[in-house]
């Protein structure tokens, strides 16, 4: 996974077995790492990463677009775009992809629940 060190901003890939595992960066041994899009270090709820599908819908209607941008292509190879509070998810040959199949889809993976866990506490905190 892609990492950003905020003291020295050097950018590394690092893999990681759990959310508590500690990255440093390798050029400076610094803790504050940024995971791609996500702040390293958000705790999860006591049962794990899930949102429900209104919390899901609702970072999507309202999670900042670059973080969201970013999801879709990176993780899904789609693209997603968004104006005022309407969005759409479109795949490889235009067709729009139906959002409970995405939600499903994050619901199964951890690393998946996790991003988007995250990107709806950026929502939440404001950030």
């Amino acid at each position: 996974m892609k990492f950003y060190c905020k003291k020295c901003q050097n950018r590394f890939d690092e893999d990681y077995e759990t959310l508590f595992d500690i990255i440093q960066c390798p050029a400076c041994n610094h803790e504050d790492i940024v995971l791609k899009l996500i702040k390293q270090g958000v705790h999860p709820p006591e049962k794990g990463f899930g949102l429900s599908y209104d919390e899901f819908e609702d970072a999507l209607e309202n999670g900042k677009i670059d973080y969201l941008e970013v999801f879709f292509e990176e993780e899904f190879d789609l693209k997603y775009t968004r104006t005022e509070e309407e969005y759409s998810v479109i795949g490889k040959t235009g067709n729009e992809i139906k959002i409970k199949e995405i939600y499903e889809k994050t619901q199964k993976d951890g690393k998946l629940q996790r991003i988007i866990y995250n990107i709806h506490y950026i929502l939440l905190q404001g950030l």
